[in-house]
Parts: C-alpha cells; sequence; structure tokens
C-alpha cells in the first residue's frame, strides 16, 4: 500500500476510535455573520518510510538541530511497517500550512522539511483531512503516533558548528 494511504487510514482509523468525524471539504452554506467559516478545519501529518540506519539518521539529526520531540530512538516508532510519524499539524484555514512547512520560510513556525539532509531523496507521505474538531484531532494524533519533529522560527543555518556524527 501507498505511504500516503496508510497515513490517511492510520489517521481515520484512531479517529473513529475517539468519535472525531471526518467531514467533506464541500457543500453549501449561507453568509449569515461577518466571518463565515467554510470548514471547521483539518488535521495534517508528514510521515515517511525509514529503514533502521534511516531512523537513526533522522533522530540524530533532528536532536543535534534541538528540533526534536525526544532523543530516545525507542519513543520514535512506526505507525504501519516503517512509515514513521514525522509531524503532526492543525489548519484553520485548510491546505496553507502543510506547504509552509515544506521550505524555509522567514518568521514563520515550521519544521522545515527540505532542509534535513536525513530526508534528502525520500518520498515523504502527507495526507490531510478536514474533521469536526481539529485542534482535538491534533492532540489525538500526536498522543497515537508520537511524532518526531518540532517547528522552529529560525530559519536553517547549515553552517552551524553543531556535529551530525553518530
Amino acid at each position: 500500500m501507498n505511504s500516503h494511504l496508510l497515513l490517511v487510514n492510520s489517521m481515520r482509523r484512531v479517529f473513529s476510535e475517539q468519535n472525531i468525524q471526518e467531514v467533506t471539504a464541500s457543500g453549501e452554506f449561507i453568509i449569515s455573520s461577518e466571518k463565515p467559516t467554510l470548514f471547521p478545519g483539518a488535521v495534517y501529518g508528514f510521515a515517511v518510510r525509514l529503514s533502521e540506519i534511516e531512523r537513526e539518521a533522522l533522530l540524530v539529526e533532528a536532536v543535534a538541530r534541538g528540533l526534536s520531540r525526544f532523543t530516545d530512538i525507542s519513543k520514535f516508532v512506526p505507525m504501519s511497517e516503517n512509515l514513521y510519524p514525522i509531524y503532526w499539524g492543525k489548519d484553520k484555514q485548510l491546505g496553507a500550512r502543510p506547504h509552509q512547512h515544506l521550505g524555509d520560510p522567514v518568521k514563520t513556525g515550521a519544521i522545515r522539511l527540505s532542509t534535513y539532509r536525513a530526508l534528502k531523496g525520500k518520498t515523504l507521505a502527507c495526507a490531510s483531512l478536514v474533521v469536526s474538531e481539529y485542534s482535538t484531532a491534533e492532540l489525538i494524533l500526536q498522543r497515537a503516533f508520537p511524532c518526531l519533529l518540532k517547528t522552529t522560527t529560525a530559519q536553517y543555518a547549515p553552517n552551524s558548528t553543531v556535529s551530525l556524527e553518530t
């Protein structure tokens, strides 16, 4: 099964167990207030298939950069097969936040995926689900499948003095 389908299925399974409803990102509405809401919000995640060596390399790099949620490799576990969750987030404005995490934006909290050497050449899965309660849904995902990376507002400095050697 494709990585992104494993990611989506894992997200849906956890939500169904916790009574979070997935909603359709289409429909009809009436402008009845000054600030109408089109969708209730979404949760999204990034995951990647890793070998044991790649898993350790990503953890070491994230820890060296101070952007890992944990330092113990035993906490970095796959969701399914060898598919590892690297980040969960929520987005009131469907779609904008996942794109910010891909690059190295100025003054925006992001995981800066394109700056990780351990992810170069890897196929990453991304999934976004519109849900009834996006803040609660993000917490449920984080508890069910702890993710590795934290956001930072600092742009990546590749010439730092931090050693990434294991």
